[in-house]
């Protein structure tokens, strides 16, 4: 009993110390188990304070990058500023950083409305501007047009818009710029309203050319935007833009694909590789100026267009000669003939819309340097020496274009559309006419636009042309008769510097003619001896400043500097702003023959005479 009682006891003794490990073990267990969500909580937390710390690190480093980028920009700005960049945008500095085109799906590229397209200064002109519709046109259109207004469209390339010298040949020119008065466009304008008036109607005539642009950019354009203008005639001059895409010797040739700035507008909307990075590069061009400082302003998506398709032509014409010719005589000829065949139905095409609409169209060809016979001007040497785009790929550009207005003209005596062939047309006319290899100088615009002026006018305005619309020597046109006449009489200068023959140019400047205060009893007027015997239809004045344009004025003409008769008027409202100073432009029909010219102010308050330029010709 004492033994089982002992035993039992032992047992009891016993059981807690078998039992205290198992507790133990337990309880570490338990431990163990309930760690876990603190692990996972614990671990998540360290992730999320990781990821946090490195987010906020990179949007730090993100935000200091971007304000960064904006100071680079403000002070990009601030640098623009200090340029010439200040005095073109006045108003909205920040059309600085756009380029002079856009980008237009249907028809490739066109003006940017409200950029200055002008900034050359040389003949004192005004920076111009697009207007509302990127035009090359200081007055805005409406779409609804005024029911006074005759409304005339001149589309086309670079010749019609007025790009003056470009490339290697400008530098050759003093970089020859066309202003806007000097324009085909505004001379067309000028002259139909002086010769061809129609009653209760003022007539318009719009620049709307874009350089670069070929007859599928007028074909494609007219129908997506010009015909909501209603014009009542549209001019077409182009053609050389045809040269590049009819002479590229491709096997999956597409005339569509040929266009100056598709290539581009292709790869972005096709959303690879280049072409996002074009579209990057033209957003931050057009949206920052950093870019545009680093860019000096110039159009980035001319630069794009220029790797894919400007030089490609003169480029494959190098290698050509030191390679063996991808295709054979035959072939190449059989290609010229089926592009020349395509590009011709287009400007049919293009014509057929116009008829369908009631819209009378003349395509005007316009010349090309090498297909033209005319004596070389010096200046026309120089440039025709440095061979620019005389041929492309494996062609020279006169056979390609000599051939392309013959297939024109073949069509459009078939389908009988109105042509104005201008490619040869300056075959007698030994004055300087071609600024490079297709672009045209002042007097050249204006022989052009009198021509057009007079097919206007005789087949669809139906009125008979008379003497003054007649163009018998070319070369009298391009003549400034100032240029080498002789003073007769001024009143005394104010300084020496300020001397008459200052006003002897065919453009202001700076520099201009300035009297002294005149007595009551001195002659108030300036007389010019041209030296020879004149036909003159235009004059240009351009006064000092604002303070120096007479309430009235006349000028007389003489043949020999005895008897006078009065040609031209205008008064103080007639002035325009073409110049940085006030100007008066006179164009008339009633053409003078003169060898003295004679300015006089009238019912003025100053005493003293002003004029940076006085201008006559024919």
């Amino acid at each position: 009993m004492s033994q089982k009682n002992q035993s039992l006891s032992t047992h009891q003794v016993d059981e807690p110390s078998r039992t205290e490990p198992l507790g133990e073990q337990f309880e570490v267990k338990h431990v163990r188990s309930a760690s876990l969500p603190y692990r996972i909580l614990r671990k998540a937390g360290r992730s999320l304070w990781f990821l946090f710390k490195n987010t906020a690190y990179l949007a730090f480093i993100l935000c200091a990058v971007v304000l960064l980028f904006l100071g680079l920009d403000k002070l990009a700005e601030f640098a623009l500023k200090k340029t010439y960049l200040a005095h073109v945008y006045t108003e909205d500095f920040s059309m600085a950083k756009r380029d002079f085109t856009q980008p237009r799906t249907h028809y490739d590229y066109e003006l940017r409305p409200g950029v200055s397209i002008v900034h050359n200064q040389s003949k004192g002109n005004r920076f111009e501007y697009a207007n509302n519709a990127g035009f090359r046109d200081p007055r805005p259109i409406s779409v609804e047009k005024p029911a006074d207004e005759f409304r005339i469209f001149l589309t086309g390339g670079s010749t019609a818009f007025g790009l003056g010298a470009s490339g290697e040949a400008a530098p050759l020119t003093d970089f020859y710029g066309i202003e806007y008065r000097e324009t085909i466009s505004y001379v067309l304008e000028r002259i139909l309203n002086v010769t061809a008036p129609i009653p209760g109607k003022t007539i318009k005539v719009y620049n709307t050319a874009v350089w670069g642009h070929a007859y599928q950019h007028h074909l494609f354009r007219y129908v997506s935007k010009l015909r909501r203008y209603k014009p009542d005639i549209v001019v077409s001059l182009d053609g050389v833009n045809e040269i590049h895409p009819m002479a590229a010797p491709d096997d999956d040739w597409d005339y569509f694909k040929q266009g100056q700035y598709n290539g581009v507008l292709r790869e972005i909307l096709d959303y690879n590789g280049p072409g996002l990075a074009s579209y990057l590069t033209l957003w931050l061009k057009n949206n920052t100026y950093l870019m545009t400082l680093i860019w000096q302003g110039a159009d980035f998506f001319q630069g794009l267009e220029a790797a894919r398709w400007a030089h490609k032509g003169a480029l494959a014409m190098e290698e050509s000669q030191q390679q063996a010719p991808k295709h054979s005589r035959e072939q190449r000829k059989r290609m010229i003939t089926d592009n020349a065949f395509t590009i011709v139905r287009i400007v049919e095409n293009y014509h057929s819309v116009l008829e369908n609409d009631g819209v009378p169209h003349i395509i005007a060809l316009q010349p090309l340097l090498y297909l033209s016979k005319k004596p070389r001007h010096a200046i026309e040497q120089k440039v025709e020496a440095l061979n620019e785009n005389r041929g492309y790929y494996d062609v020279q550009s006169d056979h390609v274009y000599k051939y392309l207005v013959e297939r024109i003209l073949e069509r459009a005596q078939e389908k009988r559309f109105f042509v104005a062939d201008f490619s040869e047309y300056f075959d007698d006319t030994s004055e300087w006419v071609f600024t490079d290899w297709c672009h045209l100088t002042a007097g050249a615009n204006y022989l052009i636009a009198k021509e057009l002026a007079n097919f206007i006018k005789e087949h669809f305005l139906k009125q008979p042309l008379s003497g003054w619309d007649q163009i018998d020597e070319k070369n009298s046109f391009f003549w400034h008769p100032v240029s080498t006449a002789e003073v007769v009489y001024a009143p005394p200068a104010e300084t020496a510097e300020t001397k008459p023959q200052n006003m002897l140019t065919p453009y202001p400047a700076m520099a201009e003619y300035a009297s002294r205060e005149l007595a009551p009893t001195d002659k108030l007027e300036v007389v010019l001896d041209l030296k020879h015997k004149f036909t003159l239809n235009r004059a240009r004045l351009v006064w000092g400043d604002e303070s120096s344009v007479p309430n009235e004025w006349v000028i007389e003409t003489s043949l020999d500097g005895e008897t006078w008769t009065p040609w031209a008027r205008g008064d103080k409202t007639q002035t325009d702003n073409f110049s940085w100073w006030p100007g008066f432009e006179y164009y008339t029909t009633n053409s003078a023959q003169a060898r003295y010219v004679k300015y006089k102010p009238l019912n003025t308050e100053t005493s003293r005479i002003r004029l940076r330029a006085l201008s006559v010709s024919r």
